[in-house]
């Protein structure tokens, strides 16, 4: 890993007012994101800011993509199941109670249709410490396959431009991790790309890990930086970061969109001093922020 010196970019509020938010995605004009501790799923206009309710989901909603026909996939955490949400009616599209060791996390759909879905392993809203996970594989028929064991609390998703490689982060594993995605969508050839922070017991905190993300059209992840509060981008080829955007809060996911692709949609959600924030969840007690930031290198045909 060579040494670089980052550019810092400014951010402004979009959004607020929500509890917890996860899994924003851009689409036609328009932010889509989970309020999991509130029990809705969002659509914010990404120029007013103007936010409107679009679904209720009792059981927690939390990641969600878009299919080539418009569909929005999106979870529900606690019960396990995929719903498709089109032309104002939400039907089941898979479940996965039978399969599911922990809560249904972060997503991501190949160009095949395929979903690709963090099993976070454990249920750390119902008291569970974290633990290894998985990543789950639904096909277009709604058929579950575990492709991927041992992730300790897998979150990040997205799959680079051109289609072949899976990029995965484990949250308190404390690194970001690539795999060959081949054609029948099979996972191989696991590498570590980089190290978030040390973990610990090596002189790092608990929450110095990676939660969401997104990639751009030139192969560079942008990274939510959960306790470190910043979003920063990395280049995988060189191991450097080449940008940073610092917020008030645990950086926990982003997605570019916006008409030439590059808005930085961020999610910072806060928690008050010295709690633990699963439980500070539970309580109701977080609150969540939507901002936005400019940058150079647009999303192209990278997923999400």
């Amino acid at each position: 890993m060579t040494s670089s010196t980052p550019t810092y970019i400014p951010q402004q509020t979009l959004a607020d007012g929500f509890f917890f938010g996860e899994a924003p995605r851009y689409h036609h004009g328009r932010l889509y994101f989970s309020d999991m501790i509130g029990r809705k799923i969002y659509t914010i206009d990404a120029v007013s800011g103007e936010k409107k309710v679009l679904l209720e989901v009792d059981q927690q909603p939390n990641g969600m993509c878009f299919t080539d026909d418009g569909s929005l996939i999106y979870s529900s955490m606690f019960d396990a199941k995929l719903y498709r949400y089109k032309d104002g009616k939400s039907t089941l599209y898979s479940d996965m109670s039978g399969t599911m060791t922990g809560y249904c996390g972060d997503m991501v759909i190949d160009n095949k249709g395929r979903v690709f879905l963090d099993d976070t392993g454990a249920r750390v809203l119902h008291g569970q410490k974290p633990g290894p996970g998985r990543l789950l594989r639904i096909d277009p028929d709604g058929s579950v396959v575990s492709v991927q064991e041992g992730a300790v609390f897998p979150n990040l998703l997205c799959i680079s431009p051109d289609g072949k490689t899976l990029y995965n982060a484990e949250t308190f594993g404390y690194g970001l991790y690539k795999f060959d995605l081949a054609d029948n969508g099979t996972l191989s050839n696991k590498q570590k790309v980089w190290a978030a922070a040390k973990p610990p017991g090596e002189g790092g905190g608990s929450l110095n890990g990676i939660d969401g993300g997104c990639m751009d059209g030139e192969g560079g992840v942008w990274l939510s930086l959960l306790g470190m509060e910043q979003f920063a981008r990395l280049d995988p080829a060189t191991g450097n970061i080449t940008h940073r955007v610092k917020v008030d809060g645990h950086a926990t996911a982003c997605t570019l969109g916006g008409e030439d692709g590059k808005t930085l949609f961020m999610v910072t959600n806060s928690v008050p001093d010295g709690e633990n924030i699963f439980t500070a969840m539970v309580a109701r007690k977080t609150r969540c922020t939507v901002s936005t930031a400019r940058v150079d290198i647009a999303h192209g045909t990278a997923r999400p």
